[in-house]
């Protein structure tokens, strides 16, 4: 099943809207003016996520994984590709991101508040596309791509083959970073979204 561009608006509107609230709390953080491109929605198959997770790095990047717990089933993945992690690094510590080679303890910790600030919006966009509120756990670190393959196979998870990500990229100054958001749901919740996604396009088709 093939996901239209009607949903891909929906996703994208929802994320835009929940995204420029964020944007306040980032530029504060950094110091300065953020700014932000209209999130980017794809579905991936299995096989593309894995492969977009590794093109992106997951030892030397920024890669949390989230089962959601209310709402809907499944796993959240948060992702800052090695280059945006060490930019966004540098910025959070008021350092120049070309002398930096690779990300540290404590660029990881300064990245984590943003994160959890992501996380956050991201909560809130799935809430609003289901139309009830979405709970995650407590992160879990990704290390390596066996660690989200042993989270794939998981008996929820065995058979997912529809992965939706949301890709977003900040400004700020001269420095550039991106963050992918991954929403891994098990069959029955995809099925939910999908349904919940249709109610809407008959919605403003109506109006």
């Amino acid at each position: 099943m093939k996901i239209s561009e009607w949903y891909k608006d929906i996703f994208r509107e929802a994320s835009n809207i929940a995204m420029s609230h964020a944007l306040t709390s980032l530029s504060e953080m950094v110091g300065g003016p953020i700014e932000m491109e209209p999130p980017e929605v794809e579905v991936l198959s299995r096989v593309e996520f894995l492969k977009r997770l590794t093109q992106n790095g997951i030892s030397n990047s920024f890669v949390v994984a989230f089962d959601i717990t209310e709402g809907l089933g499944g796993l959240t993945v948060l992702q800052f590709p090695t280059k945006s992690a060490i930019n966004l690094s540098a910025a959070l510590m008021g350092m120049d991101p070309s002398g930096m080679k690779e990300l540290d303890e404590m660029g990881k910790s300064a990245i984590t508040e943003v994160g959890n600030i992501l996380i956050s919006v991201y909560t809130d966009i799935l809430a609003k596309l289901v139309g009830e509120p979405v709970s995650l756990s407590p992160p879990k670190p990704i290390n390596s791509l066996y660690d989200i393959e042993k989270e794939l196979n998981r008996p929820d998870l065995r058979n997912v083959d529809k992965i939706m990500l949301f890709k977003t990229r900040f400004y700020e100054e001269n420095i550039g970073f991106e963050s992918f958001f991954y929403l891994v749901p098990d069959e029955e919740s995809f099925e939910k979204l999908v349904k919940r996604l249709e109610a809407q396009v008959k919605e403003e088709g109506g109006e």
